[in-house]
């Protein structure tokens, strides 16, 4: 019985896999099934190259090439580490929206609530848990991260206001949304900021 349990669990997870669009991550907990059926069957489709594994529980669907299939960069994994709500920070988020040149090499991740455990050339910041209820992207947890620091920018104030209008007008960020956790923001700066790019 267990046999045939483990085998209806490990074509669903194939199943769902083979279905799903290059650039998909998985959990293990996106599929029903005990823990060791799921991840046996996860396992195995790394195994066939048919998934990349970037860390435990944790499994990246890329494009496939003559060369073996594509991996996730490292600030793509460590947002699907942080999970929704989590976000660039520092010279990532400033990277992410086009505000510097810089790329640093190790990359600051915003995540809502308790560090996840640590991830090579990954700096965990702890963030509001707030922004997980919120559901906010990572372009909007970069629009707060940049209006926390704005040494992170290289652009001068008038042009992170200008981008982030751009954000707005272009719906990539929800100004209604941000308004709302901006005003919980304990630094006056961010406040004065996302004032003067929001108005």
């Amino acid at each position: 019985m267990r046999t045939v349990i483990s085998e209806s669990v490990a074509g669903t997870v194939r199943r769902r896999v083979e279905r799903a669009r290059p650039g998909t991550f998985f959990l293990r907990r996106d599929f029903e099934g005990s823990d060791r059926a799921v991840e046996s069957a996860l396992s195995r489709l790394a195994a066939e190259g048919r998934l990349v594994r970037v860390r435990r529980g944790l499994y990246w669907r890329g494009k496939k090439t003559r060369f073996g299939m594509t991996h996730p960069s490292v600030l793509q994994a460590a947002i699907a580490v942080g999970g929704p709500g989590s976000g660039p920070s520092g010279a990532a988020a400033a990277h992410l929206l086009g505000l510097t040149t810089q790329v640093p090499s190790t990359v600051d991740v915003a995540v809502p609530g308790k560090t996840p455990e640590p991830m090579r050339g990954v700096r965990f910041r702890s963030r509001p848990y707030s922004r997980r209820e919120r559901r906010l992207t990572p372009i909007e947890v970069a629009v707060l991260e940049v209006l926390r620091d704005p040494g992170a920018s290289e652009a001068p104030p008038s042009q992170v206001a200008a981008r982030i209008q751009e954000l707005i007008a272009d719906r990539a960020v929800r100004a209604d949304v941000l308004d709302a956790v901006v005003a919980a923001e304990p630094r006056v700066t961010a406040r004065k900021a996302w004032a003067a790019a929001a108005s």
